[in-house]
Order: C-alpha cells, then sequence, then structure tokens
C-alpha cells in the first residue's frame, strides 16, 4: 500500500495547489516546483511569460463501463526504497507514469480492473522510447507504472493503449506534459 499511499497523497497535495495557483496574486505552489510539475518562475517576469502549470489529470477517461485514471510526474516523489521495490528509475531526469482502470458498470465507485496496458513517449523530435508497464496490486488496488527518461523542459506526447479486462476493444490514451529536473 505504499506506493498507493504516495499517490494518492501527491494527487490530494497537487489538487490544494491547483486551488491555490486559481488565484492569480499568488506564487506557485511550493509542492509544485518540489513535484517537478511546473518550473521556477520568477515574480518580475509579465504574466503572458509565465508557464502553464501541468499538473495531474484528476478526471479519468470514459471508456465504455470503464474509467482509466491516470498521471505522470518526477520520480523523485516516490521515495528511494517504493522505487527499488518497484523496481522504477528514480532521478532528476525521470518520471513515471501511473495507469489505473475502474469498471464502473455497475456502481459510480466501481472496482479496479486488470488490463493490457503499452505505449510510448515522444519528444517534439518525433523521438519515441517504449514505457514498460509493470503491474501492481495492493489489497483491492490494481495500477500500471512504467518510468520514463527526459531532459529539463522537455514536452513528452504520451500514447498509452488500453484494454481492461473484459473489454472486447482497445483505446488510445493520449497527452502531453512538460517535465522539469
Amino acid at each position: 500500500m505504499a506506493i498507493l499511499h504516495y499517490l494518492t497523497s501527491m494527487a490530494q497535495l497537487l489538487m490544494a495547489c491547483r486551488r491555490l495557483m486559481a488565484c492569480r496574486r499568488l506564487m506557485p505552489c511550493p509542492a509544485l516546483l518540489m513535484l517537478g510539475v511546473i518550473g521556477m518562475v520568477n515574480p518580475v517576469m509579465a504574466e503572458s511569460q509565465i508557464p502553464e502549470a501541468r499538473v495531474m489529470n484528476q478526471d479519468p477517461i470514459q471508456m465504455g463501463n470503464y474509467q482509466v485514471y491516470f498521471s505522470a510526474f518526477n520520480s523523485t516523489f516516490i521515495p528511494p526504497g517504493i522505487a527499488g521495490q518497484y523496481n522504477l528509475r528514480r532521478g532528476d531526469r525521470y518520471g513515471i507514469v501511473n495507469i489505473a482502470i475502474r469498471d464502473v458498470s455497475s456502481d459510480e465507485l466501481g472496482t479496479a480492473v486488470t488490463g493490457r496496458i503499452s505505449g510510448h513517449t515522444m519528444n517534439l523530435l518525433t523521438q519515441k522510447n517504449s514505457l514498460k508497464f509493470s503491474e501492481v496490486k495492493e489489497g483491492s488496488a490494481i495500477y500500471y507504472l512504467a518510468d520514463f527518461k527526459f531532459s529539463d523542459e522537455e514536452l513528452l506526447k504520451f500514447a498509452i493503449d488500453v484494454k481492461p479486462q473484459g473489454s472486447s476493444r482497445s483505446e488510445t490514451l493520449r497527452f502531453e506534459q512538460i517535465f522539469y529536473h
């Protein structure tokens, strides 16, 4: 349950920071800076020069009777022991993508289900790197983790194929995010 605890805590922390950042008079939340999801901002910069804050997606993608949750973040958020336990590379130049699938056919909360997950990242030079997902089961939670390498201020585009257990079709989840050291 250790990694699930960290991911849940991070999601709650980022939601609180997102609310703080909604007030334009405030500087970016230190937690977002620590997690590397936004860069340092000079307070004397014009508002148009401030980079857009990219935070974890809190809204799931609906795929029929399934909801797919996803997030990507700097690997330094995960303590070294936890990263080692799940064979994830950890460091300033590495990130982690997290995918979870829930079957919501019977109720709103749904139940975690397994699936087939594969995908890749692509940078602006169209260089692709495959993502190798590992399945993690902790209690009733099931999620898939993969690490990836990035350069400072690099925009990565993710394309992740998701086929939930019990589904006859696969769909591609696409999102992009800028990563900072």
